[in-house]
């Protein structure tokens, strides 16, 4: 195998397939009067001194149309990689070797960025690309505090009707929130060092570094009722939900 050609360089790879079960043409969908995936693109374009490339990977006439506007690079996905079923990890695969085909070489970071995390921020972009440049981390992720009541000690199992906590010890030493350690979901926002993603298939890389951020940052739409909540929260301004 030829070997790879990396440069110091953070690039966005944009994943946005045409089709979606939950809502039809998912990211182009007009909320506010705008489409899905601008909101996306108009925080990476605050960005052109740190992201060399964006590469938008898509199966969608009117995604490309959109990308050409903002000059952004278009990548086809073929149908194989446009199911449900298919994952990221394969999708930003057929990136990497066509970028390798097409550029001669590819970044030493990257970007994965979904469309449906609408409150994407470039300020966290750049928060994380400056933990990448120390040179200490593999890769670099947004987090978010999860609520009292998804908490791991709150969870409960369901087996032949029945139900009751899955860790039910931990439960009744810390039965409140004062007294639960603190867990972190994802927060929609992750970067990875491309020659390691390539060796290990994996987004997650270790060591990896977390960036707390205000939940409201990590809400992703997923269905109808998620657009109907995102709608209402533009329309109040982000900015009366971040003291929460």
């Amino acid at each position: 195998m030829k070997k790879i050609k990396f440069k110091n360089e953070f690039w966005c790879i944009v994943t946005a397939r045409k089709n979606s079960k939950s809502i039809i043409r998912k990211n182009t969908v007009k909320i506010n009067g705008k489409e899905l995936i601008k909101y996306s693109f108009d925080e990476i374009i605050k960005l052109k001194k740190n992201i060399k490339k964006t590469i938008v990977t898509t199966d969608d006439p009117l995604i490309k149309k959109i990308t050409k506007k903002y000059k952004f690079e278009t990548l086809h996905r073929d149908a194989k990689l446009s199911g449900d079923l298919i994952n990221s990890i394969d999708v930003v695969i057929d990136v990497v070797n066509k970028s390798i085909e097409n550029y001669g070489y590819l970044p030493k970071f990257f970007f994965l960025i979904q469309p449906t995390s609408i409150f994407l921020k470039s300020e966290h972009i750049k928060r994380l690309i400056k933990k990448l440049k120390s040179g200490k981390y593999k890769s670099a992720q947004t987090i978010i505090k999860v609520p009292h009541q998804f908490h791991a000690y709150n969870q409960r199992y369901l087996k032949n009707h029945k139900t009751g906590f899955i860790f039910e010890k931990k439960r009744m030493r810390m039965h409140n929130k004062q007294t639960k350690p603190i867990f972190y979901a994802y927060g929609n926002l992750i970067a990875s060092k491309t020659d390691q993603f390539i060796k290990n298939k994996n987004f997650f890389l270790k060591p990896s570094f977390g960036l707390p951020v205000k939940n409201i940052y990590g809400f992703d739409i997923d269905n109808k009722f998620d657009l109907k909540i995102v709608k209402q929260l533009l329309m109040r301004k982000i900015s009366s939900y971040e003291k929460n």
